[in-house]
């Protein structure tokens, strides 16, 4: 992985966690989507992507999100993220539309009932 960002993964349920810390940018982007969707595999009831560890997100975060969203919507899945408010990636996802905003969370037991509902 790229030093800017740290994957860690765990499962609550049937539905597989991601906690991104670091930076998430153009630099490290595609291969953390490849990494997240190798986690994610085939038999999780969905994602959690907690971004409450990262400093700095660009667009390419954004990209990412919508391209995990998609590829868990065609197989009947979802995403949910973890975003405090006050953060760069908050602010980032609120300002790229109504979309995003129905993913954001302020915790995990939250984004979890998200994914399960």
């Amino acid at each position: 992985m790229n030093e800017l960002a740290n994957l860690f993964v765990w499962r609550r349920e049937d539905v597989v966690v991601v906690a991104l810390t670091g930076e998430l940018d153009v630099s490290n982007a595609e291969r953390l989507e490849q990494a997240i969707v190798l986690e994610v595999g085939n038999d999780a009831a969905g994602l959690v992507l907690d971004l409450a560890g990262l400093e700095f997100m660009d667009s390419s975060g954004v990209h990412l999100l919508f391209h995990l969203a998609d590829r868990l919507t065609m197989t009947g899945r979802r995403l949910a993220v973890i975003a405090p408010e006050g953060g760069s990636p908050r602010r980032v996802l609120e300002l790229s539309g109504p979309e995003t905003r129905g993913w954001i969370h302020g915790g995990e037991d939250a984004a979890l009932a998200a994914v399960l509902t």
